[in-house]
């Protein structure tokens, strides 16, 4: 018995918290794996190599903007999916079933250029489309059941704490994998670097969503007596005036910051001329290896101060992140390690505190509908719009600014310093205007959580240095005696 304590202590520390089962906990720790093998998948398909891809069949900034749209636009089903799921209960089996064939289309689209040839380039914009299509729908299953368990599964109390662990495995993943790949595409150049890496993309895909048949599904809070209609659940989403504010925020906050979202890799491969390592390095390694020793700090005080005053404390850097890169360049591009750095510290905070703040507003009747609603709304006319947008803009309208050679500070503007503009003016909107307006109960304030913070380091940095003193006095004291004994 004293043995297998001594072995589950390690994994009590990682999100302890009184009054969890071994049960789940063990689900905890497979979903925990499972967000490390499905960060691989994203990380290819939604990173440089996949920009690279999009390039190599011809895609113009236009179709960028489209490619970007797709996955956003498909989760307007995620309504009817959800209605569904909340009429029968069965998340499980949609979310298995559907989820699994639908990574797997990655290592599909990978073979297009081998079985379309390149004169009918038109054919296979197309055809990789409509097979991000699918995959897209997949993944809108994937969202409403994956949200609706883990409302179930993870107690609010520990919310924070436990999404930045899984948060934490993901970056170790993500980072692992951004030198993975961007090694292979450098050696392996053509459409075969970009099939083997769609390959891996389906592949670990395909094992994100296998891990849950290990998990213990909880049965879902289905409303006693007769069901409610999809307009009913509909109307009920709507009168949560708390749950509204928040996803009309996010809705706002997916716009800004995702109308430039496409042309950061663009930018980075054919304006500053860098390789796909230099891009892994210092776009996604950096922040991330940042990440993997912060986020568990900003989970706590999520957890003993909210999640609002972190979003706004964290707000203040990601509403500047793209003016940021205005600045970069050819020759200067050393800005982006000062921007990734501090995107590393503070990003993934803001994130994860917008996940808790519509998960802890979403009730557990008709849980699955509220998230359903939150993902198309922002993804749909935030995400999607913004996309599609930016493509246009940059195609079709900014090139015209770009040919009137603006100079601002000395800088000159191009097509993708502009874009950069404009969500960096919408993001400041958002940060000092919309995100107070948010309402989160028993939440801290901004002073109180830099107060306390601060607080917290210096008595962690006091308490460090009075052990290294110790320590340094001690192997003093030691070396003392030795010479001692030397002494004849």
């Amino acid at each position: 018995m004293a043995q297998s304590s001594r072995f589950r202590k390690p994994k009590l520390a990682l999100y302890d918290s009184p009054g969890l089962s071994d049960s789940l906990r063990k689900s905890l720790n497979f979903i925990i794996i499972s967000g490390a093998f499905g960060t691989v998948s994203g990380n290819i398909t939604g990173g440089a190599a996949w920009t690279g891809f999009l390039r190599a069949i011809g895609a113009n900034a236009a179709a960028l903007g489209i490619f970007a749209a797709i996955p956003v636009a498909a989760n307007s089903i995620q309504i009817l999916i959800s209605y569904i799921i909340e009429r029968t209960g069965h998340r499980r089996e949609w979310m298995l079933r559907i989820g699994i064939a639908g990574r797997l289309l990655w290592a599909v689209i990978g073979l297009i250029p081998f079985i379309i040839p390149m004169e009918a380039a038109m054919l296979r914009i197309v055809t990789a489309m409509v097979f991000v299509a699918l995959c897209a729908g997949s993944n809108a299953v994937i969202s409403v059941s994956f949200y609706s368990l883990i409302g179930d599964l993870v107690p609010i109390r520990m919310r924070g704490r436990y999404f930045g662990v899984r948060q934490m495995f993901c970056l170790v993943a993500g980072v692992l994998t951004g030198l993975g790949v961007s090694m292979l595409l450098d050696r392996m150049h053509g459409y075969a670097g970009y099939m083997v890496a769609l390959l891996i993309a389906g592949i670990f895909g395909g094992a994100d969503i296998a891990l849950f048949v290990f998990c213990d599904w909880p049965t879902m809070h289905l409303p006693e007596g007769k069901r409610d209609s999809l307009g009913r659940m509909l109307l009920t989403v709507a009168l949560n005036k708390r749950f509204r504010k928040i996803t009309l925020i996010m809705l706002y906050w997916g716009f800004a910051v995702n109308i430039c979202a496409p042309f950061y890799n663009v930018y980075m491969l054919e304006v500053i001329g860098m390789t796909y390592t230099q891009i892994t390095l210092i776009n996604q390694v950096l922040p991330n290896v940042i990440t993997v020793f912060i986020i568990s700090w900003w989970g706590r005080r999520m957890d003993t101060h909210g999640n609002k005053p972190v979003m706004q404390f964290t707000g203040l850097f990601t509403m500047i992140y793209p003016l940021l890169w205005m600045f970069t360049g050819p020759n200067v591009f050393w800005i982006l390690i000062i921007t990734n750095i501090a995107s590393g510290l503070l990003s993934t905070a803001f994130d994860l505190g917008a996940q808790n703040m519509y998960l802890n507003a979403a009730p557990d009747v008709n849980r699955s509908m509220y998230i359903s609603v939150y993902f198309a709304a922002t993804q749909l006319l935030g995400n999607a719009t913004s996309n599609a947008l930016g493509g246009i803009l940059v195609q079709n309208v900014l090139p015209q600014l770009e040919s009137l050679n603006w100079h601002i500070g000395g800088l000159m503007m191009t097509r993708y310093h502009f874009i950069y503009l404009i969500s960096g003016i919408l993001r400041i909107i958002m940060i000092l205007c919309l995100l107070p307006m948010m309402q989160e109960d028993e939440c801290k304030t901004v002073r109180a959580l830099v107060t306390d913070s601060s607080t917290e380091i210096r008595t962690a940095c006091a308490r460090k240095t009075q052990m290294l003193v110790m320590t340094v006095k001690r192997r003093r004291a030691r070396r003392a005696l030795r010479d001692d004994d030397q002494q004849p």
